[in-house]
Protein backbone atom coordinates (compact mmCIF):
# COMPACT_ATOMS: atom_id res chain seq x y z
CA UNK A 1 0.00 0.00 0.00
CA UNK A 2 1.56 3.56 -0.86
CA UNK A 3 1.24 6.10 2.09
CA UNK A 4 1.85 9.87 1.10
CA UNK A 5 4.19 11.32 3.62
CA UNK A 6 4.25 14.96 5.23
CA UNK A 7 5.74 16.57 7.91
CA UNK A 8 5.12 19.41 10.01
CA UNK A 9 8.24 20.93 11.71
CA UNK A 10 7.16 22.92 14.94
CA UNK A 11 8.83 25.19 17.21
CA UNK A 12 10.70 23.57 19.95
CA UNK A 13 13.46 21.63 20.63
CA UNK A 14 13.92 19.78 17.48
CA UNK A 15 16.33 16.43 16.74
CA UNK A 16 20.09 17.03 15.06
CA UNK A 17 19.21 17.01 11.30
CA UNK A 18 21.17 13.19 11.15
CA UNK A 19 18.46 12.00 13.19
CA UNK A 20 15.29 12.86 10.82
CA UNK A 21 17.22 13.51 7.16
CA UNK A 22 15.89 10.33 5.69
CA UNK A 23 12.24 11.28 7.22
CA UNK A 24 12.92 14.52 5.76
CA UNK A 25 14.01 13.29 1.97
CA UNK A 26 11.15 10.66 1.90
CA UNK A 27 8.03 13.43 2.33
CA UNK A 28 5.67 14.17 -0.04
CA UNK A 29 5.24 17.35 1.23
CA UNK A 30 6.77 19.61 4.32
CA UNK A 31 4.63 22.48 6.39
CA UNK A 32 6.47 24.55 8.82
CA UNK A 33 4.35 25.85 11.45
CA UNK A 34 5.29 29.16 12.95
CA UNK A 35 8.70 28.75 14.44
CA UNK A 36 9.28 25.32 13.17
CA UNK A 37 10.77 27.70 9.68
CA UNK A 38 13.52 28.09 11.70
CA UNK A 39 14.26 24.79 12.83
CA UNK A 40 13.47 23.72 8.85
CA UNK A 41 16.01 26.10 7.49
CA UNK A 42 18.61 25.33 9.75
CA UNK A 43 18.17 21.83 7.99
CA UNK A 44 18.74 23.98 4.84
CA UNK A 45 15.37 22.93 3.52
CA UNK A 46 12.50 25.10 2.31
CA UNK A 47 8.97 23.88 3.40
CA UNK A 48 6.00 23.58 0.70
CA UNK A 49 4.17 25.51 3.29
CA UNK A 50 4.43 28.19 5.81
CA UNK A 51 1.57 27.99 8.80
CA UNK A 52 0.58 29.71 11.70
CA UNK A 53 0.04 33.31 13.74
CA UNK A 54 4.20 34.08 13.52
CA UNK A 55 4.24 34.91 16.65
CA UNK A 56 7.13 33.14 17.62
CA UNK A 57 9.29 34.16 14.42
CA UNK A 58 12.43 35.84 15.68
CA UNK A 59 12.41 37.67 12.29
CA UNK A 60 9.31 38.25 10.77
CA UNK A 61 10.86 39.65 7.67
CA UNK A 62 12.43 35.99 6.69
CA UNK A 63 8.49 35.02 5.29
CA UNK A 64 8.71 37.64 2.31
CA UNK A 65 11.68 35.12 1.04
CA UNK A 66 8.61 32.55 0.27
CA UNK A 67 6.21 32.68 -2.20
CA UNK A 68 2.97 34.53 -0.92
CA UNK A 69 0.61 31.27 -1.60
CA UNK A 70 2.88 28.98 0.43
CA UNK A 71 2.43 31.50 3.49
CA UNK A 72 -1.14 30.64 5.65
CA UNK A 73 -1.18 33.77 8.04
CA UNK A 74 -4.04 32.97 11.18
CA UNK A 75 -4.85 35.67 13.83
CA UNK A 76 -2.87 35.34 17.10
CA UNK A 77 -6.78 34.43 18.47
CA UNK A 78 -7.61 31.57 16.79
CA UNK A 79 -9.59 27.61 18.23
CA UNK A 80 -6.47 25.79 16.45
CA UNK A 81 -2.67 25.40 17.25
CA UNK A 82 -0.62 26.12 14.79
CA UNK A 83 0.99 22.68 14.83
CA UNK A 84 -2.78 21.58 14.46
CA UNK A 85 -3.27 23.56 11.17
CA UNK A 86 -0.28 22.34 10.07
CA UNK A 87 -1.48 18.84 10.47
CA UNK A 88 -4.99 19.56 8.98
CA UNK A 89 -3.39 21.13 5.90
CA UNK A 90 -0.96 17.92 5.07
CA UNK A 91 -4.51 16.34 5.48
CA UNK A 92 -6.21 17.99 3.18
CA UNK A 93 -3.38 17.82 0.74
CA UNK A 94 -3.93 13.77 1.19
CA UNK A 95 -1.06 12.84 3.08
CA UNK A 96 -2.11 9.95 5.19
CA UNK A 97 1.48 9.14 7.16
CA UNK A 98 2.37 12.34 9.21
CA UNK A 99 5.09 13.10 11.17
CA UNK A 100 5.69 15.98 13.51
CA UNK A 101 9.13 17.31 13.86
CA UNK A 102 10.39 19.56 16.96
CA UNK A 103 8.18 20.66 20.17
CA UNK A 104 10.60 18.89 22.88
CA UNK A 105 11.40 21.59 26.04
CA UNK A 106 9.61 24.25 26.29
CA UNK A 107 5.96 24.77 27.78
CA UNK A 108 4.73 21.64 29.09
CA UNK A 109 1.42 22.79 27.70
CA UNK A 110 2.86 22.92 24.03
CA UNK A 111 4.09 19.66 25.01
CA UNK A 112 0.71 18.02 26.16
CA UNK A 113 -0.91 19.64 22.56
CA UNK A 114 1.21 17.73 20.47
CA UNK A 115 0.67 14.64 22.67
CA UNK A 116 -3.00 14.90 22.60
CA UNK A 117 -3.01 14.90 18.69
CA UNK A 118 -2.73 10.77 18.92
CA UNK A 119 -6.03 10.76 20.52
CA UNK A 120 -7.71 11.71 17.41
CA UNK A 121 -8.68 10.30 14.06
CA UNK A 122 -6.59 12.47 12.01
CA UNK A 123 -3.14 11.78 14.24
CA UNK A 124 0.12 11.97 13.51
CA UNK A 125 2.28 8.38 13.07
CA UNK A 126 5.45 9.82 14.54
CA UNK A 127 6.66 12.89 16.74
CA UNK A 128 10.26 13.31 16.74
CA UNK A 129 11.54 15.67 19.25
CA UNK A 130 15.24 16.48 20.61
CA UNK A 131 15.54 13.18 22.97
CA UNK A 132 12.35 11.20 22.10
CA UNK A 133 10.76 9.47 19.47
CA UNK A 134 7.12 8.51 19.87
CA UNK A 135 5.10 6.23 17.78
CA UNK A 136 1.65 5.31 17.36
CA UNK A 137 1.05 2.12 17.81
CA UNK A 138 -2.04 0.73 15.91
CA UNK A 139 -2.74 -2.54 14.41
CA UNK A 140 0.08 -5.03 13.71
CA UNK A 141 3.64 -2.52 14.72
CA UNK A 142 7.35 -3.79 14.63
CA UNK A 143 10.03 -1.23 15.02
CA UNK A 144 13.87 -2.77 15.66
CA UNK A 145 15.60 -1.33 18.57
CA UNK A 146 18.62 -1.53 20.29
CA UNK A 147 18.43 -4.33 23.09
CA UNK A 148 17.83 -2.90 26.75
CA UNK A 149 15.88 -0.03 25.44
CA UNK A 150 13.54 1.68 27.55
CA UNK A 151 10.20 1.85 26.34
CA UNK A 152 7.25 3.17 27.60
CA UNK A 153 3.41 2.66 26.82
CA UNK A 154 0.37 4.53 27.33
CA UNK A 155 -3.29 4.34 25.52
CA UNK A 156 -4.23 6.61 23.31
CA UNK A 157 -7.65 5.41 22.59
CA UNK A 158 -11.85 5.74 24.07
CA UNK A 159 -11.58 2.26 23.39
CA UNK A 160 -10.21 -0.36 25.74
CA UNK A 161 -6.68 -1.55 24.30
CA UNK A 162 -5.83 -5.25 24.33
CA UNK A 163 -2.82 -6.66 22.90
CA UNK A 164 0.03 -9.13 22.47
CA UNK A 165 3.63 -8.78 22.52
CA UNK A 166 7.04 -9.59 21.68
CA UNK A 167 10.64 -8.78 22.64
CA UNK A 168 9.63 -7.33 25.49
CA UNK A 169 10.16 -8.21 28.79
CA UNK A 170 7.56 -7.16 30.43
CA UNK A 171 4.97 -8.74 28.11
CA UNK A 172 2.01 -6.76 27.01
CA UNK A 173 0.00 -10.31 26.50
CA UNK A 174 -3.75 -10.59 28.41
CA UNK A 175 -3.66 -6.90 29.75
CA UNK A 176 -6.23 -5.03 29.02
CA UNK A 177 -5.99 -0.99 29.48
CA UNK A 178 -7.99 2.26 29.26
CA UNK A 179 -7.28 6.00 29.36
CA UNK A 180 -5.07 6.22 32.74
CA UNK A 181 -3.58 3.41 32.73
CA UNK A 182 0.00 2.29 30.44
CA UNK A 183 3.68 0.87 31.45
CA UNK A 184 6.51 2.84 32.24
CA UNK A 185 10.70 1.71 31.59
CA UNK A 186 9.95 -1.26 29.54
CA UNK A 187 12.70 -2.61 27.90
CA UNK A 188 13.58 -4.88 24.76
CA UNK A 189 14.81 -7.61 25.02
CA UNK A 190 15.31 -8.38 21.21
CA UNK A 191 16.39 -6.48 18.64
CA UNK A 192 13.03 -6.48 17.11
CA UNK A 193 9.70 -5.46 19.35
CA UNK A 194 6.73 -6.32 17.88
CA UNK A 195 3.44 -5.42 19.09
CA UNK A 196 -0.04 -6.51 17.80
CA UNK A 197 -3.05 -4.27 18.66
CA UNK A 198 -6.46 -6.66 19.10
CA UNK A 199 -8.21 -3.26 19.82
CA UNK A 200 -7.27 0.29 21.00
CA UNK A 201 -3.80 2.12 20.15
CA UNK A 202 -1.09 3.16 21.77
CA UNK A 203 1.76 5.74 21.89
CA UNK A 204 5.33 4.18 22.50
CA UNK A 205 8.10 6.35 23.62
CA UNK A 206 11.75 5.82 23.31
CA UNK A 207 15.30 7.26 23.22
CA UNK A 208 15.57 8.91 19.92
CA UNK A 209 19.24 7.39 20.15
CA UNK A 210 18.50 3.93 20.59
CA UNK A 211 16.83 3.59 17.27
CA UNK A 212 18.21 1.14 14.67
CA UNK A 213 18.69 2.70 11.52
Amino acid sequence: MFFMLGIVVTGGNAPDFEKIKIELASAEMIVAADSGLETLMSYGEEPDFIVGDMDSIIDSTVLSGFDKEKVLIYPEDKDFTDTELALNLLYEKGCDEIVVIGGGGGRLDHIVAIYSLFFRDISPMRWITDKEKIFLVNGDFCINLKINTTISLFPVSKEECLMVSTGLKWSLNGLRWSVGDGGISNVSIEDSVRIEMRSGKLAMIIPLDDISI
